[in-house]
C-alpha cells in the first residue's frame, strides 16, 4: 500500500504540486542497514524527480540503528535533539544514517519540521535563481547539504 501511495506521487506530483514527501510509518525496530522492500523503487524515483523524502528516525533510544522507513536508501533519516540543551544532546534513535537533527520531543515532530524546512528552502530557491547544482548532484540532496551548512547543531550522530 505504502509504494502505491509512493508511486502516486511519482505520478502525480506535477499536477498536485507535491515537493515533500513526510513518510512517517516508522516500523519501531533498530535496522543497522537498508531492509529490501517495495518502497525503494519509488523513493529512488522521486529522489531523482527533486522531491524531498524524509522519515522519522525513530523514539527507543537505538544506538547502532533506526527505523524503516528511515533507513531506506533515498529516504532522508530525521532524528531529534533535545530543544534548549546547550550543547545539542541528540537523543532517541541515532546512527551514522542519521541525516539532519531537529530540536523536537520526538522524531516524528522533527521530521516535520524537516520537511516545512525543505517546502520552505526549495521556494527560496525558486525565487532567488540559486544554482543549487553547486551543492548536490539533486535538488533533495543539495538541499539537505544547504541545511547542514546553515545551522550549528550537529548533523551526525553513532
Amino acid at each position: 500500500t505504502l509504494a502505491k501511495g509512493l508511486d502516486w506521487v511519482v505520478e502525480h506530483h506535477k499536477a498536485q504540486l507535491i515537493t515533500t514527501v513526510n513518510l512517517a510509518p516508522v516500523d519501531d525496530l533498530e535496522h543497522a542497514a537498508p531492509v529490501p522492500s517495495d518502497i525503494d523503487v519509488p523513493l529512488k524515483k522521486l529522489r531523482e524527480l527533486g522531491i524531498w523524502v524524509s522519515a522519522p528516525a525513530g523514539n527507543h533510544a537505538f544506538a547502532k540503528g533506526i527505523s524503516w522507513p528511515a533507513c531506506q536508501p533515498n529516504c532522508f533519516a530525521i532524528g531529534a535533539v533535545i530543544p534548549g540543551k546547550n550543547p545539542d544532546e541528540v537523543y532517541l534513535d541515532r546512527s551514522a544514517k542519521i541525516d539532519l537533527v531537529v530540536p523536537a520531543q520526538a522524531t516524528s515532530s522533527s521530521n516535520a519540521i524537516a520537511c516545512g524546512a525543505a517546502m520552505l528552502l526549495r521556494e527560496a530557491i525558486h525565487k532567488t535563481g540559486y544554482d543549487w547544482k553547486q551543492d548536490g548532484p539533486n535538488l533533495p540532496e543539495a538541499m539537505l547539504k544547504i541545511m547542514r551548512s546553515s545551522v550549528h547543531m550537529p548533523i551526525r550522530s553513532a
